[in-house]
């Protein structure tokens, strides 16, 4: 018995690019002016030439001083702090970098890198 064969072409949809406006220029990285001394700060995109994502990183510069690093966007939001490093995501929205936690969005303006205390009542 012969099984029939059929043989043909898909048709492939090209992949798109995205438009010039859902691409972000670099996370804007800025020195703190407050008491707090800066951390190291790291940045990994998706992409060199349209970034749509951003991985930050922060730590500190000497990790025997059992410092936290802290991200803080916009100079007054703490976005993640940790022991020696601190690490968030980004994500560009119509051309701007933003940050999202329990479902409410900052659109970022500045993100710095501090050094600070361990916070007190942690365990």
């Amino acid at each position: 018995m012969m099984i029939p064969m059929t043989s043909g072409c898909l048709q492939t949809i090209p992949g798109t690019t995205p438009a010039p406006t859902d691409c972000c220029p670099e996370v804007p990285l800025i020195l703190t002016n407050s008491a707090f001394p800066d951390g190291a700060m790291t940045f990994a995109y998706d992409s060199n030439t349209c970034r749509t994502t951003a991985t930050a990183t922060c730590s500190t510069t000497d990790a025997s001083l059992d410092l936290y690093a802290a991200i803080v966007g916009n100079e007054v939001n703490y976005l993640e702090y940790a022991q020696n490093t601190a690490t968030t995501a980004f994500v560009c929205s119509g051309g701007s970098w933003t940050f999202t936690r329990d479902g409410s969005t900052l659109v970022l303006t500045s993100v710095e890198c501090i050094l600070t205390n361990p916070p007190t009542g942690r365990k």
